[in-house]
């Protein structure tokens, strides 16, 4: 009697399968093309045309641009009653400006990732601290690692835009470049597709908003000029740390002496920008935390259970990601015939393909350093590069490493897979 084995898919086979599924998902996560650094994305490229086939946006409220980088206000009679102008009206209309709960801190901070993200993220995670993080696409491509230690640590990450322009200086068309390039940099690098935004100096009206919602973003502001530690400040020589973190702790004390006003949470304004503005928040959440505020990332004050936007009509959570032993490819998985499992092949390709877009950015640094094998036959001076910010030369020489590595996986692979069966030939 034939062994019931004889008719399934052989183990080795499954993770041939596996690394292919894999390999193939890398070279697609690791080729995209993207506009140029802290520039406003072009709309005449063949994506963008395409994202913006995507949407309508023929009911968009008709506003003159503004201009300027932030735009000055306008005296009052010159601004389009329609315009609900949030910097110069104070017209929120539905953007999140608080924290519902009574006492609850929304902590956010701007512009990273950028090369001090990390200390705060060392930080945070001794106080045991969640932030949201609003992301600016230009650096995640530079620092992918950065943004999924975010996730990783469990932070709540959001969209700043590509290049921090003024959202309201730029067409609707210019909008969508910079939001679904911010959308494709941070889902390259983490995984996860953002669903919050932060507009760059607090810059909208009804145009943009209209817009925004037609790309299914939630809209973040801040509770006004109080919680705006405007520590930005320090970077224009204008204010010291110690007077920016004199003016922040008044506030919370102002908060706290205020019955009526702190009866619902605020939503503060940071940044990750330099170790000054680390300083501040260093200073600043302690001593909010000894006034018994509760401090949470803003998806986690508004009980948002999903923060994240789906991929392919699958709801993403901000748990973390699923690792690759528990996608079923393991030797219990030999019973299923090639038949029955094909459906458990499709369903782990996706998984891996998820997989690696999660870890495709950030694998860019990680190959070239010598964390892989064959990263490790790099010469020094290419690795160097790569950590000083060449990120078009790290994908070029991960495309080399991807192709070597597949040859050395195949030969691996089918190896076992022959050795394992001598027998039967």
């Amino acid at each position: 009697m034939a062994s019931p084995q004889a008719s399934t898919c052989p183990f080795f086979l499954r993770i041939l399968i596996y690394f292919l599924g894999a390999l193939s998902s890398f070279a697609i996560g690791v080729t995209t093309v993207y506009p140029p650094f802290n520039a406003v994305p072009p709309t005449n490229s063949s994506q963008v045309k395409a994202w913006l086939k995507e949407i309508d946006l023929s009911g968009a409220p008709i506003l003159k641009l503004n201009h300027g980088l932030p735009p000055t206000c306008p005296p009052a009679r010159r601004i389009d009653p329609k315009a609900c102008y949030w910097t110069c009206q104070s017209c929120a209309a539905d953007d999140v400006v608080i924290c519902p709960d009574r006492n609850v801190w929304g902590l956010t901070f701007d512009d990273g990732p950028t090369n001090v993200t990390s200390d705060l993220l060392d930080f945070l995670r001794q106080q045991k601290l969640k932030a949201t993080f609003f992301l600016i696409g230009s650096n995640v491509v530079q620092y992918p690692h950065i943004a999924k230690a975010e996730v990783e640590q469990g932070h709540h990450i959001a969209s700043h835009t590509w290049s921090h322009h003024a959202l309201t200086t730029l067409t609707n068309e210019e909008i969508v470049a910079e939001m679904k390039w911010t959308e494709r940099a941070i889902e390259d690098a983490t995984g996860y597709r953002v669903k919050y935004m932060r507009p760059p100096y607090g810059d909208i009206d009804s145009r943009v908003r209209f817009v925004l919602k037609k790309l299914g973003y939630v809209v973040v502001d801040w509770s006004g000029d109080t919680f705006d530690t405007q520590d930005w400040r320090i970077l224009a020589k204008q204010k010291t740390p110690s007077q920016i973190i004199a003016t922040f702790k008044q506030s919370i004390n102002t908060y706290l002496n205020n019955n009526v006003a702190h009866r619902k949470g605020f939503i503060s304004l940071d940044h990750d920008l330099t170790a000054h503005t680390i300083e501040v928040a260093k200073s600043v959440i302690p001593y909010g935390r000894a006034h018994n505020l509760t401090i949470q990332s803003v998806a986690k004050c508004l009980h948002d259970a999903m923060p994240y936007a789906a991929i392919n009509g699958v709801s993403v959570d901000d748990s973390p990601h699923p690792a690759p032993g528990s996608l079923g490819l393991n030797a219990g998985a030999r019973s299923n015939t090639c038949t029955n499992s094909s459906r458990n092949w499709v369903a782990a390709d996706k998984a891996v393909a998820h997989m690696a877009a999660v870890s495709s950015a950030s694998a860019l640094r990680s190959h070239v350093q010598g964390q892989h094998f064959l990263g490790a036959l790099l010469p020094w001076r290419w690795r160097l590069s790569v950590e000083d910010g060449d990120m078009q030369l790290a994908r070029n020489i991960l495309r080399w490493l991807m192709v070597l590595e597949a040859v050395a996986w195949w030969g691996v692979v089918l190896g076992m897979y022959f050795v394992a069966n001598m027998a039967s030939f």
